[in-house]
């Protein structure tokens, strides 16, 4: 059985806002309301699509005013059920005991009952925003409209279901 948070991590800007030098590795500032309508985005309306996206992340929301901190967002907990059913069947060849064991092993058997069930979130982007800075030192910022929803469904083999059978000889 497994019940942990789910796995830190870092809103960055996908670009280099301080030329560094070094991209994706600042720390995104969340503005307030009021500053999103004074920031200068490469299209109209991505303002507003900013403003969606960070009004539904509660850790983006809480820090409107701030710096993201590092590895300061976490995923939605994580928890995974995990169950294995064992069978032996004994007999005598020449009065020695020998055992055939049956295995079964069920790997995050709560999404086997229930597909909502033992799915792994995980952060659709960590940088949600792209920045570009001007040689006058001017940013300008890109939204991607259709990042609505700061989590994701992880679709690999940790989020679904998977059994095994196993077949043993005791001698």
């Amino acid at each position: 059985m497994e019940y942990r948070q789910g796995d830190r991590f870092s809103y960055t800007y996908g670009g280099d806002i301080n030329n560094d030098g070094a991209i994706g590795n600042d720390l995104i500032y969340i503005p307030t309301s009021g500053e999103v309508n004074q920031m200068n985005f490469v299209a109209p309306g991505m303002a507003t699509d900013f403003e969606n996206f960070i009004a539904q992340d509660d850790y983006l929301k809480s820090r409107r005013g701030k710096y993201a901190e590092r590895y300061g967002a976490t995923s939605p907990w994580v928890s995974r059920i995990d169950i294995k059913f064992l069978q032996d069947f004994n007999f005598n060849i020449k009065e020695k005991m020998q055992t055939i064991q049956f295995s079964i092993d069920v790997l995050n058997f709560g999404n086997m009952i229930n597909s909502n069930w033992g799915v792994i979130q995980q952060p659709n982007a960590i940088q949600p925003i792209g920045v570009t800075v001007d040689s006058n030192n001017i940013p300008t910022y890109s939204f991607d409209g259709n990042l609505t929803k700061t989590f994701g469904y992880d679709a690999s083999l940790l989020s679904r279901w998977q059994m095994q059978f196993g077949l043993r000889y005791i001698f």
